[in-house]
């Protein structure tokens, strides 16, 4: 059972906006309702590299985000060819 709620790209898009105002952490998790460690750990983890002028890019985020979402999720157990193949093999030729 889930008792947190994700952050939305309307939200991310806060965060910068809050950001570019120079507003603190603290200031923006009161703004949004949300726990200071959500908002510091977003900004942790979609940290732009140092090299771009923004320290944080919301669209970026949202596609981290996305990319994290989908590695979480298990992987089917016959999803490997090989192993299928062999599988089926085993099942019609032996009858398992």
């Amino acid at each position: 059972m889930c008792h947190y709620t994700h952050l939305t790209p309307f939200e991310r898009e806060k965060i910068l906006f809050f950001l570019a105002e120079g507003k603190s952490i603290t200031e923006i998790a009161h703004l949004l309702k949300r726990s200071k460690s959500t908002i510091s750990r977003e900004l942790r983890r979609n940290a732009a590299p140092v090299d771009q002028p923004m320290p944080y890019c919301p669209l970026t985020a949202q596609a981290l985000y996305k990319q994290r979402r989908e590695a979480c999720h298990p992987h089917k157990r016959l999803e490997y060819a090989p192993l299928h193949s062999y599988i089926q093999i085993c099942i019609l030729a032996y009858h398992w």
